[in-house]
C-alpha cells in the first residue's frame, strides 16, 4: 500500500517537470497581453481585490465539490475552507496536490494537520509559479524570470462543549504569510509580503439519518476568510462562507456553500457565489465527486476519490465556461490517530462487558467496569447512565439485607 502512495507521490511531484518543457515553448508576448486577466480570474470575478490566488483551495475533495467544502470538513483540505474542521480530523494526515491552470501557469500544495484529542494544529504551503518573458514597447526582450504567488498558513483549532450525544463546536484560526514574488528584471519593486487571517466554526448533528454508524449526518459551517492590511490601497479578498452538508444515505453526501466577497468593488450581485457538491460512494473505497459553482463566471467540477486504509488519491478537472479551467491531481498519507481509535474500541468492549455482568446480576463487578471505563473517557454517556442503575440495584440489594436481618433479629 505504501509502495502505491509513493509512486502516486513521484508522479505528483514530477508532473510540473514533465510540462515544464512545454511551457516554455508557449508565446510569451500573449502571456503579457493577458497577464492581467489571468491573475483576475484566478479569483472567479472581476475587481480591485489584492492577490487573487488567496481563493484558491487546496484541491482533493474540496475541488472535488466545486469547493462546497465549509460544511463537509472531514479531511486536511479543511485548512483553506474551515480552519475550524482539523479539531475532528480521524487521522494525522500529509497531503500533496498539483493543480494545472491555463499555459504554464502551475500551482502545487504541501500541507500537514495532526490532532491531540479536541486540539489540532495544521500547516500548509502553497506556490503559483509562472514563467513570464517582460517584452518593451519595440518588441524587445527585456527580461525573463518567474512570477510566484506563495502562502504559508498555519492553522490551530479546538473543540468545544464536546459530549457523548453533542459534537460539540469547533473553533479554528489560520494565520497566512502571502508573498507576490516579481523578479526585478520583469518589473522594479513590484513584489509585496502581507498577513491575513481566517476564523471559522462547526458542528454536526443527526437529522432524517437513514443508516446507524457513530457519526453524524448533517453538519453547519461558517468561516471568514482573508482578513487583513490592504496592499497598495488594494484589499485582500476577504470572503464570507456559510456552509450546509448532508448525508440521508451513508453513500451519499450532498454539500452547499454560500459566499460573500466583502471587499467587492464591482456591481453587488457579482459579490456572491454558491457552490454546491455531491459525493456518491460506489464502493468501499471509491467515490465520485461532482459539483457547481454558481457565479459571475460559472464552473462545474468532476473527480474520483480513491480513499484506502493508509492513503486517499484524488483526481479532479474544473472545466470553467469563462475562466480558468483546471486540473489537479492530489494524494493524502494518513498517518495514523495518536491511538483514538484503540481507546474507542477498548472503551465499548468495557461496556459489553459491564452490560454482560448487569445482565448476571454482578452489579458489584459491572460498577468496577464501568468506573474503569468512565477513567478513560469522562465523556461516555451511556455508562453513566449504566452506572446509576448499578448503583441502585446494589442499593436495592444493601437494603434488602438490612431488612431482612431485622426481621431475624425480631
Amino acid at each position: 500500500m505504501n509502495k502505491i502512495f509513493f509512486i502516486t507521490l513521484l508522479i505528483v511531484l514530477s508532473h510540473p517537470i514533465i510540462f515544464a518543457q512545454t511551457d516554455y515553448e508557449n508565446n510569451f508576448l500573449q502571456n503579457y497581453l493577458n497577464i492581467e486577466n489571468v491573475f483576475l480570474k484566478l479569483g472567479g470575478d472581476y475587481g480591485t481585490n489584492f492577490f487573487p490566488f488567496l481563493l484558491q483551495d487546496y484541491g482533493g475533495r474540496s475541488r472535488g465539490l466545486s469547493g462546497a467544502f465549509t460544511s463537509v470538513a472531514d479531511d486536511i483540505g479543511t485548512i483553506e475552507k474551515n480552519p475550524a474542521g482539523t479539531a475532528s480530523l480521524k487521522n494525522t494526515e500529509l497531503f500533496v496536490s498539483h493543480t494545472k491552470l491555463m499555459g504554464d501557469v502551475n500551482y502545487n500544495t504541501l500541507a500537514y494537520s495532526m490532532r491531540f484529542n479536541d486540539l489540532a494544529f495544521g500547516f500548509s504551503t502553497r506556490l503559483l509559479y509562472m514563467p513570464f518573458t517582460h517584452f518593451n514597447t519595440w518588441g524587445e526582450n527585456a527580461g525573463s524570470g518567474i512570477i510566484t504567488n506563495t502562502v504559508i498558513t498555519l492553522n490551530f483549532s479546538y473543540n468545544l462543549l464536546r459530549t457523548y450525544d453533542f459534537f460539540g463546536l469547533s473553533l479554528g484560526g489560520n494565520a497566512k504569510l502571502y508573498i507576490y514574488g516579481v523578479p526585478e528584471v520583469i518589473a522594479p519593486e513590484q513584489s509585496r509580503v502581507n498577513v491575513v487571517f481566517d476564523i471559522g466554526l462547526l458542528t454536526r448533528f443527526n437529522f432524517l439519518k437513514g443508516y446507524k454508524t457513530t457519526e453524524k449526518n448533517f453538519s453547519v459551517g461558517l468561516s471568514v476568510k482573508n482578513l487583513g492590511p490592504f496592499v497598495d490601497d488594494e484589499p485582500p479578498p476577504t470572503t464570507a462562507s456559510l456552509g450546509i452538508s448532508y448525508k440521508p444515505i451513508e453513500v451519499l453526501l450532498i454539500s452547499v456553500d454560500f459566499n460573500y466577497l466583502i471587499n467587492y468593488s464591482a456591481q453587488t450581485y457579482k459579490n456572491w457565489s454558491v457552490n454546491t457538491g455531491i459525493e456518491w460512494k460506489f464502493t468501499q473505497y471509491s467515490s465520485l465527486l461532482a459539483g457547481f459553482t454558481l457565479k459571475s463566471s460559472p464552473s462545474f467540477s468532476l473527480g474520483i476519490n480513491l480513499d484506502f486504509d493508509d492513503f486517499t488519491v484524488t483526481v479532479v478537472y474544473n472545466p470553467d465556461f469563462l475562466d480558468v479551467s483546471k486540473f489537479s491531481v492530489s494524494a493524502s498519507l494518513k498517518l495514523g490517530d495518536l491511538g483514538r481509535s484503540n481507546k474507542e474500541i477498548n472503551i465499548r468492549k468495557l461496556y459489553a462487558a459491564s452490560l454482560k455482568l448487569i445482565s448476571e446480576g454482578n452489579y458489584n463487578e459491572a460498577k468496577e467496569q464501568l468506573l474503569q471505563l468512565l477513567k478513560i473517557d469522562p465523556l461516555y454517556t451511556p455508562a453513566k447512565v449504566s452506572l446509576k442503575q448499578c448503583e441502585k440495584q446494589i442499593q436495592t440489594e444493601s437494603d434488602l439485607k438490612n431488612i431482612i436481618e431485622n426481621n431475624r433479629l425480631q
